[in-house]
């Protein structure tokens, strides 16, 4: 592991500041210093609570089985025979082929209009996580729980709120998607949030904050979950080049103050890329000095649907969720970047959660230009 350079291993340790602050101690920085996180979680922006689906929560994978039996004219006493074997019966019925296209069977995932339409139920709740994107405060907009802003734009939430997997409450993680990030991690290189040019933890006009890969993944603590406090080194590439915005911080939230363009590679298995449009960002200094915090903006909602589709039948199965339903549901809840030949929005506005643990990253560059001086 790299040994990083006491001339940049101090200004990272001001990780220890948010806890000083709760003794009483001054949150103004001693210099300009810089803090390294690497990223823990990250995972859809939820706050699912029950009034939210005031038409019920969308059915669990047995009452999609039984939705796609009935759809096939099956009777109720057939319907039932073959629930006894559940769930591999669906593999049986070969559910990853129930589309049709020209009178012949069909792959749902890939062609999810060759299926009907089953109308799963949207969250109508009225709070939610992210920012407001365009501006404006409509019906379809909500508050957001943190800071109060009204006008939120996070139709995504509406989309995937009411499927029970992917909900979760404030503060939890929702299951898939939390499955989906800790099985990637071993072999998915970390996420890096580093934010530099603090002088004052509390209120500062010009801070800049980067994004980045690492090389190399977290590496697991004796709990399993990544270690705090490890040495990482970004990948060079360009295409996160994007990432390297300039916020403030007011009242102890870094704030970005222009939207841009953020981009992320991901991994198949869960979504093969992040990229928002008019993207905006916001982090929350924790006392024990970790890191939370919020991207969003406006994302392709086929990329989106297709980290879905590629998970075909077996995320049905084994993730209860009806995967051409999600194609419907994301295709009505779009609202923005309407293609100018069909008027259909191709883009929705989403926002993701960050939690992070502080690191110490590593620019090889900048140590070698301190050697040659």
């Amino acid at each position: 592991m790299p040994i990083t350079s006491p001339r940049r291993r101090m200004p990272v340790l001001a990780a220890s500041v948010a806890g000083l602050l709760t003794a009483g101690i001054s949150a103004q920085a001693m210099a300009s210093e810089t803090r390294g996180f690497a990223v823990r979680w990250f995972h859809y922006a939820n706050v699912s609570e029950d009034a939210d689906c005031p038409k019920g929560i969308n059915p669990s994978v047995d009452g999609t089985f039984r939705r796609i039996l009935r759809e096939r004219g099956e009777s109720p006493a057939e319907i039932e025979k073959k629930l006894e074997n559940f769930p591999y019966s669906m593999y049986e019925a070969n559910i990853g082929m129930r589309g049709i296209i020209d009178g012949k069977p069909a792959n749902p995932y890939l062609n999810p209009t060759s299926t009907k339409d089953p109308n799963l139920h949207l969250g109508e709740g009225k709070k939610a996580l992210g920012f407001n994107l365009d501006g404006k405060d409509g019906p379809k907009n909500f508050t957001d729980v943190e800071t109060g802003e009204k006008g939120v734009d996070n139709m995504f939430y509406r989309a995937i709120g009411c499927s029970s997997q992917l909900r979760s409450a404030a503060g939890k993680l929702p299951t898939f998607p939390e499955i989906q990030w800790d099985m990637m991690r071993d072999h998915t290189p970390a996420w890096l949030i580093e934010i530099s040019g603090i002088d004052d933890y509390q209120n500062d006009d010009d801070v800049t904050v980067n994004i980045v890969r690492a090389t190399m993944p977290i590496v697991r603590n004796a709990n399993g979950t990544p270690q705090a406090d490890m040495t990482f080194i970004p990948d060079p590439t360009p295409r996160t080049d994007g990432n390297k915005v300039k916020a403030k911080i007011t009242n102890g939230m870094v704030v970005t103050t222009t939207p841009f363009e953020f981009f992320m590679p991901g991994e198949p298995f869960a979504q093969a890329e992040y990229r928002f449009k008019e993207a905006k960002m916001r982090f929350t200094f924790l006392p024990n000095g970790e890191l939370k915090g919020i991207v969003g903006g406006y994302q392709n909602w086929r990329t989106i649907y297709t980290s879905w589709a590629l998970g075909g039948a077996t995320y049905e199965i084994n993730a209860g969720y009806d995967v051409p339903g999600l194609y419907y549901a994301l295709k009505k809840t779009a609202d923005a970047y309407p293609d100018p030949k069909t008027g259909e929005n191709t883009h929705i506005s989403s926002a993701y959660l960050f939690d992070a643990i502080p690191a110490f990253i590593e620019h090889p560059e900048a140590k070698t230009a301190q050697v040659g001086k």
